[in-house]
């Protein structure tokens, strides 16, 4: 049963939010003498968040009172801003200017100006809007002081203003609507400014807009975008009835559409059409080179064989990096040493220098025989303590380069002398223990702006002491320091992992990777696809894992809470691993894109090895995935003391499972 368990203490530590009646009992259970023992500003936390239930309450009294207790506490402004927040539409105008210059360096401020404008907005009182609008680049603040500028009659160069919002692919908000119908009733040459903005939108996939935006044309050219759209929809069906279309510069670019959007599902097929149409019009050297470079990336993708051939019949000049990456893969899957040394030699300098390609070029220096060579060349990459450079160590047999520096001599700096040359670092770290994490990173990153690169590195250490794990991490990130691995590789929830890695049979420092690559440790962590906590589950999977484990179903909370995610994600890794053998590199790759895209992408005859097979994992996000989640593995290895080879875990990739 999904549940979860609090526990109290004499610290306020972080991540336990307290709702009123568990603020109570804390007050309660925290008697005299233990009050007496804690620290002058627990204390302050203590009340602050008394005040934030006092707030929620509506309990104003009591909420004024605690105010004045904390008039001293570095914090103490948002709970001002709380209250700001819940009665601003009774609020005047000079109040709110008062407190915005007040607060001007607070990350609050912006979201406060955010909820006044949008009051503005709705009241049209539009003089009031641009006397606060700030300029700022949302799309809908911007449209809005569009409209109020129509409104007052600011019309200089409106349109010109307008149309740089309008030529977007993508739907604006209904905001936009007022400048837009103003722009298209009044604006210069319009019937080329909406084709420009159908095409941009069929470019971005927005093909429903496109037939939206249609509405301002002529019934003929309204025919052509339900024409487009359709070409959209369904290409394959479409083309052959194209192939008969006058050459028309409207025509050439639906078919040049039609035969990309072809391309990425069926590249060949994509070819069959486009060696059909090509010599019936007059197609721009760019649209051939567009679809000539489209249909064979999409080749190499796909794993065609003919994708070899496509790409390096591609003129030099409209190679990009992408098209020699992906000719490099196709010599790699075919294990054509020769023919990948040539390539590698031919790429822009910048992809040559790359972990990657001095890898592989050693690799094939090994394979042709040139092992002095090859050796040379591992040997340089084994400094590294990456991906490549374990892999390197692993063929020259020396140890791995994961040797500990920190980021911050802890002896050399004062903490208290670091937050005091940053109120924006004493607010966050306040903001962290009283559980308000999205105020704390804010306050966090818009201070370190403003710190030396040795400052940043103490800031990152001091994060880390606090167990602010994602923030110390994202912190050292910003300077050049990578070999401070406790503060980069921590190995919390010890205990909680031991248990759920025993009970699945599982890796503990896969784990303890996949984990770190999903959410850097936050157990609050959201993406944007709706991914959820420590170990990045997808309610769907969250769902589908308690059910199998006969457990009821579980909302976001649930999914949330640190116990039930590190159970779900888990158990959902143990299956895929079951899945596919103990093949820890195709489970992982699995537990990122899923079981059916890692089905598709086993060879087709013959077994690979796996670092061949990682490199031609199609996509760019689960090849790094699957790299970063093995190398982290190696270094969470060394923090547990056992001494396992990174290619221990790579087993070869059969072409069934």
């Amino acid at each position: 049963m999904f549940c979860k368990k609090w526990k109290l203490t004499t610290k306020l530590y972080p991540n336990l939010p307290l709702t009123a009646p568990l603020l109570a009992l804390l007050i309660f259970l925290l008697s005299a003498p233990v009050l007496a023992s804690i620290s002058p500003v627990e204390k302050q936390r203590l009340l602050f968040q008394q005040a934030e239930n006092a707030l929620s309450e509506n309990d104003l009294k009591q909420f004024d009172d605690l105010l004045a207790k904390l008039h001293d506490y570095p914090v103490v402004a948002y709970l001002e801003y709380d209250a700001l927040s819940l009665q601003l539409s009774h609020t005047n105008a000079d109040d709110v200017k008062l407190f915005l210059n007040k607060h001007d360096d607070y990350p609050f401020r912006y979201a406060l100006l955010s909820k006044w404008l949008d009051l503005l907005a709705s009241r049209k009182d539009w003089a009031g809007y641009l006397d606060f609008y700030d300029g700022r680049s949302a799309t809908r603040y911007k449209c809005l002081a569009l409209t109020a500028r129509l409104e007052v009659g600011q019309i200089a160069d409106i349109n010109q203003d307008i149309e740089k919002l309008w030529l977007t692919g993508y739907s604006q908000p209904d905001e936009c609507d007022i400048p837009f119908q103003h722009f298209l009733q009044t604006g210069d040459d319009v019937y080329a400014s909406v084709w420009t903005r159908i095409e941009k939108a069929f470019e971005a996939r927005r093909p429903t807009l496109s037939t939206y935006l249609a509405r301002n044309l002529s019934a003929d050219d309204r025919k052509l975008v339900d024409e487009w759209y359709q070409a959209h929809r369904h290409p394959q069906q479409r083309l052959s009835v194209l192939a008969d279309f006058p050459d028309t510069l409207i025509n050439r670019k639906i078919i040049v559409h039609a035969i990309q959007r072809l391309a990425r599902k069926n590249s060949l097929q994509a070819k069959q059409y486009w060696d059909q149409t090509r010599d019936s019009f007059q197609f721009s050297a760019q649209q051939v080179a567009q679809i000539n470079k489209r249909i064979a990336l999409s080749a190499a993708y796909q794993h065609k064989a003919e994708s070899k051939e496509l790409l390096e019949q591609l003129p030099v000049e409209q190679k990009s990096d992408n098209a020699h990456l992906w000719l490099a893969r196709i010599y790699l899957r075919d294990e054509d040493w020769i023919g990948l040394i040539k390539t590698i030699e031919v790429m822009p300098e910048h992809l040559q220098k790359e972990s990657e390609w001095v890898y592989w070029q050693a690799r094939a220096y090994d394979k042709v025989g040139h092992h002095v060579k090859a050796t040379e060349t591992y040997r340089g990459l084994a400094q590294k303590g990456s991906y490549y450079g374990f892999l390197a160590a692993d063929r020259i047999a020396v140890s791995y380069q994961i040797n500990q520096q920190q980021a911050a001599d802890e002896a050399s700096f004062d903490e208290n002398l670091l937050l005091a040359k940053s109120d924006h670092l004493l607010r966050a770290r306040e903001l962290f223990f009283l559980n308000r994490l999205l105020d704390a990173r804010r306050e966090w990153f818009q201070g370190i702006r403003k710190l030396s690169q040795l400052e940043i590195r103490q800031a990152a250490s001091m994060a880390s002491n606090w167990k602010w794990h994602d923030n110390a991490i994202k912190t050292v990130a910003k300077t050049s320091h990578r070999t401070d691995y406790d503060l980069r590789f921590p190995m919390p929830y010890r205990q909680l992992m031991v248990e759920n890695v025993e009970q699945n049979g599982l890796d503990l420092s896969v784990i303890y990777g996949v984990m770190r690559r999903e959410s850097l440790f936050d157990p609050l962590a959201k993406s944007k696809v709706g991914a959820l906590g420590l170990m990045q589950l997808m309610p769907s999977t969250a769902r589908h894992v308690a059910k199998s484990l006969g457990l009821k179903k579980p909302v976001q909370s649930d999914i949330l809470n640190i116990d039930n995610n590190i159970r779900l994600g888990t158990s959902y890794f143990k299956s895929v691993l079951k899945r596919f053998d103990d093949n820890v590199s195709l489970a992982t790759a699995a537990y990122n894109a899923g079981p059916g895209n890692v089905k598709k992408w086993l060879p087709e005859k013959e077994s690979l090895p796996a670092d061949l097979w990682v490199e031609t994992v199609p996509f760019k996000e689960t090849r790094n995935y699957i790299q970063a989640v093995l190398a982290y593995a190696t270094i969470f290895d060394k923090h547990l003391g056992k001494e396992v080879n990174i290619s221990s875990r790579m087993a070869d990739v059969k072409p069934e499972y």
